[in-house]
């Protein structure tokens, strides 16, 4: 700690401790690493129910249709947005237009998922049961990261 300063080296004057990105605990490092395997592990649960489903319920294949290509769309600008960020021009990101495409994305996911849910009725339950499950574990590891650092402030 620098006695004039009031800050430890290395440090900005003016950003305090806590203040800089990624400064997480090692517990909240933990959740947001779970989160990530959550958040793959939930789209891969959607894509192998609706698999299973169009097999199954062949009366729905233009429902499971769609969930297949809602989880693939947002799989496909998952990896775009991981794998190479380059590929989205900048006004693009900065215009809100690619905000708005992952929300479309997420919420016709959503939508389509609770849909297919509803008219099966939770079949195949297996793979259903782990979605739900893993959407139930990666809200927590969220509110575990998010509502600590909310409150601080």
């Amino acid at each position: 700690m620098d006695p004039t300063l009031g800050i430890a080296p290395g440090i900005a004057p003016g950003i305090a401790p806590g203040d800089t990105p990624f400064d997480f605990s090692s517990a909240e490092w933990a959740l947001v690493l779970a989160g990530a395997l959550l958040l793959r592990a939930l789209l891969l649960l959607i894509a192998l129910s609706a698999l299973l489903k169009l097999r199954r319920f062949p009366a729905l294949r233009p429902l499971h249709w769609l969930l297949l290509a809602a989880s693939g769309l947002v799989i496909a600008l998952g990896l775009i947005d991981t794998m190479a960020p380059d590929l989205v021009p900048a006004a693009l990101r900065t215009s809100g237009a690619w905000s708005f495409l992952w929300l479309f994305a997420l919420a016709w996911l959503g939508v389509t998922w609770v849909r297919s849910a509803i008219k099966t009725r939770l079949r195949p339950r297996l793979p259903e049961l782990a979605t739900i499950a893993c959407a139930t574990a990666l809200a927590l590891a969220a509110g575990g990261v998010i509502l600590p650092t909310a409150f601080a402030q």
